[in-house]
């Protein structure tokens, strides 16, 4: 009966890539905030520093051969003097997907620019743009189909009476975002009244590129993305509430993501560096509609953030994977801007 399972799961993904009735969905992370770059391109150069970010994500590995999703990223302001009217900002991004059995798997490179506008001592307003190269591979020899089931186990000698097409699939991708982000108040143990806050928007093949495998003309669907989140310090303490949410659509497929994470800040910033000295832990937990909780925890050390979340599977592909859905685990390290120095900072 398990392996019955698996094999069902497995033709259903198979299918999701080879017929055009079923549209490809894009790749996530349950940890957003850990993957800005993913999100929206205006993301580029939103914070003063250098940013790298490393994410790993492991999934389904209960039902069968997991998905792993590798994904890095780099981005910083480009202009000096950034206080003024405003500034430019570069990332690059590259990001590997391996799915299942079949070994389905996307490799995409993306070169992101943005331009920020600051729209008031506080605020800043920003656009982006995305474009990208991708490959799609998948490897036919390892897929068992529903077809091959002889009524007790898999037999191998059974024809799989589908139709397969090419290993391969690339084409060119695009994308383009707005970025609003406030940020205000005192951030250390002393007041911690600070006020933090972002809102954007993005869109995601426009143009509906062609990504089917068997030349059939299939259309990767436009992709919405909506996305929100704040810090609200509680004054004279060192807690922070930090709410956010994601909302994706793509096709007839929707997503939201829910959430709040709890920042319990241990030793306060430097006042002269911003992060080098500054300790914070925070916990929290999402609910990712219909389908999983996500709990996570975010370590604050310094120039380096270390994330780590788990998703609760509580769909009905519960009675497959037991709840188990995956995790993940991502790295965030910051590098003071050089092309910021001897010019002050906004914030």
């Amino acid at each position: 009966m398990k392996l019955m399972k698996k094999t069902l799961f497995l033709t259903a993904i198979v299918c999701f890539a080879l017929h055009s009735e079923i549209r490809s969905q894009d790749i996530h992370f349950s940890q957003y905030w850990l993957t800005p770059l993913v999100q929206n391109p205006s993301h580029a150069g939103s914070e003063e520093h250098m940013r790298t970010i490393l994410n790993y994500r492991d999934q389904w590995k209960s039902i069968g051969t997991p998905y792993r999703t590798v994904n890095a990223s780099f981005d910083m302001a480009l202009s000096k003097a950034a206080q003024k009217t405003g500034y430019w900002a570069g990332g690059i991004q590259v990001f590997n997907d391996k799915a299942g059995e079949s070994e389905m798997g996307q490799l995409q490179a993306n070169l992101n620019i943005a331009y920020h506008v600051n729209t008031g001592e506080s605020s800043t307003l920003g656009a982006g743009l995305m474009v990208g190269y991708t490959q799609r591979t998948l490897n036919y020899d390892g897929l068992k189909w529903g077809s091959q089931f002889d009524g007790y186990a898999y037999n191998s000698t059974l024809s799989p009476g589908e139709l397969t097409g090419s290993d391969k699939s690339n084409y060119i991708d695009l994308g383009a975002g707005l970025l609003w982000k406030y940020k205000k108040g005192e951030r250390y143990m002393t007041g911690n009244d600070q006020r933090q806050a972002t809102l954007g928007v993005a869109l995601f093949h426009p143009h509906q590129p062609d990504y089917s495998f068997n030349e059939t003309g299939d259309k990767l669907n436009m992709k919405m993305v909506l996305h929100g989140d704040m810090l609200l310090g509680i004054p004279n303490t060192n807690l922070s509430i930090v709410p956010g949410f994601i909302y994706y659509s793509q096709g007839k497929l929707n997503q939201l993501n829910l959430g709040a994470q709890f920042r319990y800040l241990l030793k306060q910033e430097s006042n002269y560096t911003g992060f080098e000295s500054g300790r914070a832990v925070s916990l929290g937990g999402h609910f990712r509609a219909k389908d999983a909780f996500i709990a996570s925890i975010l370590l604050e050390l310094g120039p380096l953030h270390i994330g780590a979340s788990y998703d609760i599977n509580v769909s009905a592909l519960e009675n497959a994977s037991s709840g188990r859905g995956g995790y993940e685990i991502g790295l965030k390290y910051m590098i003071d801007n050089p092309l910021l120095r001897g010019s002050a900072r906004r914030y």
